[in-house]
Formats: C-alpha cells, structure tokens, sequence
C-alpha cells in the first residue's frame, strides 16, 4: 500500500461506551455490524519468516494472522498493540507498525451461536518485524484456539494452500518492501539519490510484484479449507 499509514479521523470529541455484551447480544450484533480488524503479520527478526496460527475455531479455522477485533476509539495501530500484548505479550512500539492493505471478510460460520449465521469483517492489516530472540520466545499462542504454529516464508504461503487473504497479505507486504526500497534510495544524499536505472529496475520490480497480488484472487478458487477439528470444509470466492 503506497499510505504511509491509515489515518484516524476524530470529528468532535469521542468517548467509548463499549460494554460486554452477552453472547446472544452479540450473535445479534455480528448478524447487523462488520466489525473492524487490526490483523498482523508478525515477522522473524532476519525479516524472513511470518508467524502464523491454525484456528481450531471459527471463523477460519485454518492458518490465519495474529491480530483480531478493534474497539472503539482504538486506531487500527492502537488495536494492534493490545491484540499483541494480550495474545502474545509483546510491547510494540506505534513506529514499528508499517500498514500493509486493507481487505473485507465474510466468512459463513461463526463460533457465537448461530454459527451458521456467520461473521463480517473490515480488516486493516500490518505487518511488524520482531526485534531479538526474547521477542520471539514470547510468541505462544492459545491452545483453545489454535492446533499448531510455524514459520512460514512468503514463498511458502503465496504458493501454498492458504486462504486468498493471507496470500494477498502477503503479497502486497513483498510489493511494499521494493516500494520502501525506492523509497530509501530516492532519500540518499539529502534526496534525489541513486541512478535513473537504479530506480527504473526497482519501479519495474515493484509492478512485477503488484501484478502479482492482483493474480491472488484469480486463484482463489484453488484454497480449500479443511478442518479435521470442527469436521468443517469449504472454499474462497475472491473479488474486488
């Protein structure tokens, strides 16, 4: 995403009412509201590998992001930082969240009953790269809610059997990095560094890898879901 961030807008003054909500209040609400996701792609220190969860429970049981729903009068980055201490333990600064892509779910199952009324969601994606080992030994999850864990690299998932969201993620995270090359080389020597042909190769780097993206959604058909937990399966129907 070419966005340096995801502004905030605070028209007047905001206070947040937010209250729990019982579980059949809240079947209500996910049958009437899109919910609003800050979700995370957590990488390795080397920038190499992505953290990734398989769900146990719905939505999405399957490998997915860290992250999850925002709360009122939260910035994405904001929710994003409570999602990762509470799940993870992890204390990461606001500079170190570098937007990614936005993306809109609908998924047909739901934990909250009736499940099969389903969920949908706004998701506002990031991706945060870890600092050192004692970062990355904080990185456990639930096991109430997820099977397993890995390390994946983007060649992994973008080829893979994982969900057209994670793979988009992922590869608009690769597009963006040549982006911020561009980026880093242009503000060399106080601006306007490098040479023609070292931008040129990078400009023609970062369309290669944008068209890329695009072609995420033409295979989305391709993604079966298969959950051997939840005795679940399904496929993607991807679009813009």
């Amino acid at each position: 995403m070419f966005q340096s961030g995801i502004p905030y807008h605070e028209t007047g003054t905001f206070k947040s009412r937010r209250t729990f909500l019982p579980d059949d209040q809240y079947g209500v609400a996910l049958d009437n509201l899109v919910k609003g996701c800050t979700d995370i792609l957590l990488l390795n220190p080397s920038g190499t590998h992505i953290f990734t969860g398989r769900r146990c429970v719905q939505p999405q049981p399957d490998w997915w992001f860290m992250g999850g729903r925002m709360f009122p009068g939260e910035t994405p980055i904001e929710s994003g930082q409570r999602l990762l201490k509470r799940e993870l333990g992890l204390d990461i600064t606001k500079d170190r969240f570098d937007v990614v892509c936005a993306q809109a779910f609908a998924f047909g199952m739901r934990e909250q009953e009736p499940k099969e009324h389903g969920t949908t969601d706004a998701q506002f994606c990031y991706k945060v790269q870890l600092l050192n080992d004692d970062e990355v030994q904080k990185v456990v999850l639930d096991e109430n809610e997820y099977s397993e864990t890995e390390w994946k690299t983007p060649d992994e998932i973008i080829a893979g059997n994982y969900h057209p969201a994670l793979k988009f993620a992922v590869g608009n995270m690769l597009a963006g990095n040549v982006l911020k090359e561009m980026e880093t080389l242009e503000e060399k020597d106080g601006g306007g560094g490098g040479s023609d042909a070292e931008m040129a190769a990078l400009a023609r780097e970062f369309m290669k890898k944008r068209r890329d993206v695009d072609e995420v959604l033409k295979t989305a058909k391709d993604y079966k879901l298969v959950s051997k937990e939840l005795n679940y399966e399904t496929t993607v129907n991807s679009k813009y």
